[in-house]
């Protein structure tokens, strides 16, 4: 009763909120947010925590992460408030099935200015600043990066890093350990997806990128599928190379079975940590998705507050986490259950470019990294990847 109750009041708070301010059809809707949704409203922090503000300029979303934490102590980095507009900038720029890069439209910058001027908002009425700004996969393949970052810069003041895959990944490694070493941490995108670890009393963050994220996962393997079963095998043979590929070129050479023994040998945890509210991968196996009478949720703002409605609970050795840890078992069962009108529900519009092919693809690669690695179960935690960036910004 209380998950459901908490659900229909996240629905009512996002749809008062959403409904004053709707984009035209062929522009981006408003952003949202979660923990403190509402956009007029300052967060209330406790007494000696100063607030930080990040961007995270996603290949699918733009996102602003509002934190506190007491001076100089890392681990005491909280969460106030999240925000995200999608802008489907990945898309834009590179046709998954061509393999081209692109630039991004003129219109589509003008979008970017626009959303960053808000989080600058946000920001303000928080008691924060804007500290990082990290743009990921999108921006190195956009044929024209340096012409947004110029035009951001002049019209806000924000300065966009283009992020390399190495600080991509480290900065998610940050987030999600909050300065623990002996960890492995999966941050899942839509164009790419990042692996990084830090043997125990290690201060080395090792790290792969590897560009083949959930929808170019989706769009070349599972979704011409002739059925779930057949497509999720496809992505995870080609997942499985190409993060094998990735770890062969670090020095020195490394490779999923070496993880896996470093795992064993107790060097790593069992677990796999991921990062960030939005997407969760919990949502999906655990039928947090599913519509009355069987079918899928396919309104944007139903999903934000399915979201929003979801308990978070303090684990020792973690932190704050999104939700209880995800088991191989979950993961089995929620393949089992995929069957074919639910396929193709999740491969087609609306719900395809809400979550769907997130939730095609996202679980079959924790479900091959649990396997591969030898790990338990899956842990995740609400920081953004923006959290690490603006810790990496802190501590220098």
């Amino acid at each position: 009763m209380n998950a459901a109750r908490a659900w229909i009041q996240g629905l009512l708070v996002l749809t008062a909120i959403t409904s004053l301010s709707r984009a035209p059809a062929d522009r981006p809707a408003p952003c949202s947010c979660l923990i403190q949704p509402d956009k007029n409203a300052a967060i209330v922090r406790a007494p000696g925590r100063a607030v930080y503000c990040g961007l995270d300029l996603g290949s699918r979303s733009a996102k602003l992460s509002v934190v506190s934490m007491e001076k100089d102590r890392m681990t005491t980095i909280r969460d106030e408030r999240q925000c995200k507009r999608t802008l489907g900038f990945g898309a834009l720029v590179f046709d998954s099935r061509t393999k081209t890069r692109r630039a991004l439209p003129n219109e589509s910058i003008g979008d970017l200015v626009d959303t960053i001027r808000e989080y600058q908002r946000i920001c303000a009425l928080d008691g924060g600043t804007v500290v990082a700004a990290g743009a990921t996969q999108w921006s190195r393949d956009a044929t024209n990066i340096a012409d947004v970052t110029a035009r951001v810069k002049s019209d806000t003041g924000v300065n966009v890093e283009v992020l390399t895959p190495a600080q991509e990944a480290e900065f998610a490694y940050v987030a999600a350990a909050a300065g623990a070493s002996g960890r492995i941490v999966l941050d899942p995108g839509s164009n790419s997806f990042e692996l990084a670890w830090q043997e125990r009393g290690s201060t080395q963050i090792r790290t792969v990128l590897v560009e083949y994220g959930y929808v170019r996962g989706a769009v070349n393997d599972v979704e011409p599928a002739r059925d779930y079963e057949s497509g999720r095998a496809a992505y995870q043979s080609t997942a499985r190379t190409q993060i094998d590929e990735q770890l062969a070129r670090l020095t020195p050479p490394a490779s999923l079975a070496a993880l896996g023994q470093l795992v064993s040998a107790g060097a790593i945890g069992p677990d796999v940590i991921t990062l960030g509210l939005d997407g969760a991968v919990f949502l999906y196996p655990r039928g947090l998705l599913r519509a009355p009478g069987g079918g899928w949720i396919s309104d944007g703002h139903a999903y934000d507050a399915v979201l929003a409605g979801q308990p978070r609970s303090t684990d020792p050795s973690y932190g704050l986490m999104a939700a209880a840890p995800l088991s191989r078992a979950e993961l089995t069962a929620y393949f089992s259950s995929i069957g074919s009108a639910d396929f193709k529900t999740l491969a087609s519009e609306p719900v395809r470019t809400l979550y769907g092919q997130k939730a095609l693809v996202v679980p079959a690669l924790v479900d091959l990294l649990l396997r591969e690695l030898g790990a338990r179960q899956l842990v995740m935690v609400p920081q953004e990847n923006a959290s690490g960036h603006m810790l990496a910004k802190l501590l220098r």
